[in-house]
């Protein structure tokens, strides 16, 4: 879950009295010029009407439809990821790339074919690969179905995608 920013305005110099609003406002200003940032945000600006007019050029092409069709569908997609879960597969799948860079950097001679196979005997070997085979065969399944793929609302209820 998302945790809000703990933020405190940063004490004043000694001698000095607490920053106002004014005083970020000329910082952010000073920080903006330095970095480039407001000449291109002015430049920008200034041709706003030519830079939408070349952005909107690129959506309406067939690529530029896909594109952004492509682009929603993600995020709906990723709306409807559970967050914590996604975060158990992502750091379990950092750690298992980590483990198999290790594996191919060892120098030891190559483990044997019945090392591989004994690996079988591990439960989390199984799991694992219960859950490759399960991904493939509703891959499998939903790649060959001639009907849209369904989905699940999120009170439970099936509907087809829209096209």
């Amino acid at each position: 879950m998302a945790q809000p920013l703990a933020y405190e305005p940063p004490p004043a110099p000694p001698g000095q009295d607490a920053f106002t609003a004014a005083d970020d406002l000329a910082r952010l200003l000073d920080t903006l010029h330095e970095s480039g940032t407001l000449r291109v945000l002015n430049g920008l600006l200034a041709q706003i009407q030519d830079v939408a007019a070349v952005a909107l050029d690129g959506l309406n092409t067939d690529e530029g439809r896909n594109g952004l069709a492509n682009l929603l569908l993600l995020a709906k997609l990723l709306g409807r990821i559970d967050a914590d879960g996604l975060d158990r597969f992502v750091a379990a799948l950092d750690r298992g790339l980590a483990d198999a860079a290790e594996r191919l950097v060892d120098e030891d001679d190559p483990p044997g074919s019945l090392s591989v196979l004994g690996k079988l005997r591990q439960p989390d070997v199984r799991r694992g690969l219960d859950a490759v085979l399960t991904l493939l065969g509703t891959l499998g399944s939903q790649l060959h179905d001639p009907q849209p793929p369904v989905h699940s609302n999120h009170d439970g209820r099936a509907s087809a995608r829209p096209e």
